[in-house]
């Protein structure tokens, strides 16, 4: 089934534009509404809508009242916003669409690099439906089917250092080898298997899986390895112990693992969730807060846990080079970090621009993202643990 893509622009050029560009992507079917209102009404009537892209500013019903009366469908698209106008008002219009329940959102400011959004719509088109058509339904049994049969692996994204150009860590993502559909990403598996208190078999695979990495492989040397915690895992005492023995028989030092929570996780049951990761940290693990910057993490909440890492979220880092108002945003959060001898891993580093304004004013932080290298599995990783010239990752570019 093609991919569906519904434009709203009121400026014939620009959304002839769009238009042009979103048809070189493969197996797309492009619709076009010069105004809010002539958009909702085709979003309503589209079976499979998978992609909007709207300029905030139309005259009658602009971008973000089309995006508010599009959170009632059933199923939500996902999202792109321009403008002109007011690019400082992107980034709000992101936040404001996700608390309305969309998941995959982005932004662009106008005029558009042609191959930035390009490359920004494949992205989300990708998350949207997974790689595959839109129409999969997977039940538990399917995936406990799926674990049984090996058929779940891990795939590595390398974090760099930009002094020495290096991946000095890698982080470990969930991938599902699915015998009809392919390969799957986590929004396929994690959320129901974390539902039905099942998330501990894929997560011991992906430990068993990286550990053994880390112990067979030569090239792994001085490579930390990030690991994510669920939420039941991050109180389970028996898998705490399980993992040190693990290690142990791996003969794998602690500071080695990076066990990566997410603001929601960490200030859910604050004492419980401070003497679990204060027991992990005694014993020489490092730990990180992932996804900073996306919920409401004070200053204080941050001085309190022990954490040795601190990833800012993308939607920080996306656009920074242009974003005025996030500059401020993260010269504080970098601030902040340096004074609590934190390490900090920018995520998201998509585009050439971003990339290059983090090397110029923040030389320090380690980088992360699509533009410097794609997922891999281990088979393909030892030829990705270096960026080439300017970031483009030769492998994937």
């Amino acid at each position: 089934m093609p991919h569906h893509i519904l434009i709203a622009e009121d400026s014939p050029s620009q959304r002839q534009l769009l238009a042009k560009l979103c048809r070189r992507l493969p197996g797309v079917e492009v619709h076009e509404a010069s105004d809010g209102r002539w958009a909702l009404q085709l979003a309503q009537q589209i079976t499979q809508l998978d992609l909007v892209i709207t300029d905030v500013n139309m005259p009658g019903m602009d971008g973000i009242a089309l995006v508010q009366a599009m959170s009632r469908l059933v199923t939500l698209p996902a999202l792109m916003f321009l403008s002109g106008d007011v690019p400082e008002l992107l980034s709000g219009c992101t936040r404001a669409a996700e608390e309305l329940g969309f998941s995959h959102v982005g932004h662009c400011a106008k005029p558009v690099d042609p191959n930035e959004l390009l490359a920004q719509l494949r992205l989300m088109l990708e998350r949207q439906t997974g790689g595959t058509g839109p129409e999969i339904h997977i039940t538990l049994a399917d995936i406990m089917s799926g674990l049984a049969h090996n058929q779940f692996c891990a795939y590595y994204q390398p974090i760099f250092d930009q002094y020495s150009r290096q991946a000095v860590q890698l982080e470990a993502l969930a991938r599902w080898q699915h015998p009809a559909h392919g390969l799957l990403g986590p929004q396929f598996f994690i959320g129901r298997l974390e539902h039905d208190d099942a998330i501990m078999l894929l997560t011991r695979r992906m430990v068993q899986t990286s550990l053994d990495l880390l112990d067979r492989q030569p090239w792994t040397r001085g490579l930390r390895v990030s690991l994510n915690l669920s939420r039941s895992l991050l109180h389970d005492g028996d898998f705490f112990d399980w993992l040190l023995q693990e290690m142990e028989t791996r003969r794998i030092e602690p500071s080695r693992i990076v066990l990566e929570i997410t603001e929601t996780l960490a200030f859910n049951n604050l004492g419980n969730t401070l003497a679990s990761l204060l027991r992990m940290r005694m014993r020489g693990f490092e730990l990180s807060l992932d996804d900073y910057g996306t919920g409401h993490t004070t200053l204080e909440h941050v001085r309190d846990l022990p954490l040795t890492e601190l990833k800012l979220d993308r939607t920080l880092i996306h656009d920074i080079h242009r974003d005025r108002r996030s500059w401020s945003i993260l010269k504080a959060t970098v601030d902040m970090g340096r004074q609590l001898g934190l390490r900090m891993v920018a995520e998201g580093v998509q585009n050439p621009d971003d990339f290059t304004y983090l090397r110029k004013h923040y030389p320090d932080l380690l980088l992360q993202g699509y533009y410097l290298a794609m997922p891999a599995p281990a088979s393909e990783l030892r030829q990705r643990l270096r960026w080439m010239a300017d970031g483009a990752d030769s492998a994937s570019a």
